[in-house]
């Protein structure tokens, strides 16, 4: 019995030691690690839906005041899945998720649902990273509330998040901004615009420093031709005159 009892005792000191100090340990899903805090969010729990329907993936279930937010990723059995929020797969997948929300209606979760409208979030490089769209939520008794939709596909998979918080007029901003936060998560910051850059010259060869280095030429001037010079008078010269003579020259 005394074993037993320390045996147990040892069982809830290890637990202890391995859990973490405060909310739930560290999730990693497909390789991406769920962050235990983001834009103001704390994740509470994970779901493993893959355990019992494979396909179905896992889920996120993070909150923070005012605002409930479900994560989830999973690949319904697709062999392969474009990295395109575009592409006509993803987009089937934001429909039939659309499609989805409407089922609170007739399942009794709300009286009504509403489709505001449809968006897309980008990242900073301009590329479509979420399809999203807006509802309308009234149940009776209780406050009518905002819901948004969000679909994309990551590392070979779609990834699905859903917000709900009290209706107001500010909501739709706050759920961009809470959305925008995963491109962060999923793909580092995303795309950004890049100024093109002029490209560096090509190291110059030997023979080009070598010609670098020679002093360039001085421009030559122009030397215009010699102009014809006189002849000379040839020099007369006189005969020596005899000594005793009168010699004349003329």
């Amino acid at each position: 019995m005394r074993a037993a009892r320390t045996a147990a005792i040892a069982l809830v000191l290890a637990a202890a030691a391995t859990a973490p100090a405060f909310g739930i340990a560290s999730v990693s899903v497909y390789g991406l690690r769920a962050p235990e805090e983001i834009s103001g969010f704390t994740l509470n729990d994970s779901t493993n839906f893959e355990k019992t329907k494979p396909g179905d993936g896992y889920g996120l279930d993070y909150s923070q005041s005012g605002w409930k937010l479900d994560v989830f990723i999973y690949d319904l059995k697709r062999a392969a899945i474009p990295d395109d929020a575009k592409s006509a797969i993803v987009r089937a997948e934001f429909e039939r998720a659309r499609a989805d929300a409407f089922l609170a209606q007739p399942r009794g979760i709300y009286a009504q649902v509403y489709l505001r409208r449809n968006f897309t979030i980008e990242d900073g490089g301009k590329r479509t990273r979420f399809q999203c769209a807006t509802f309308h939520m009234t149940r009776d008794g209780a406050k009518p509330q905002d819901g948004f939709l969000c679909v994309t596909s990551w590392n070979n998979k779609f990834v699905k998040l859903r917000l709900a918080t009290l209706a107001d007029a500010n909501t739709e901003a706050d759920a961009r901004k809470f959305v925008g936060a995963w491109i962060q998560v999923l793909w580092g910051g995303g795309s950004r615009a890049v100024e093109d850059k002029p490209a560096k010259p090509a190291p110059a060869t030997r023979s080009e420093r070598r010609a670098a280095q020679q002093p360039e030429p001085r421009a030559q001037q122009r030397v215009e031709p010699a102009r014809p010079q006189p002849r000379p008078r040839p020099v007369m010269r006189r005969p020596k005159c005899p000594e005793g003579y009168i010699c004349e020259y003329r």
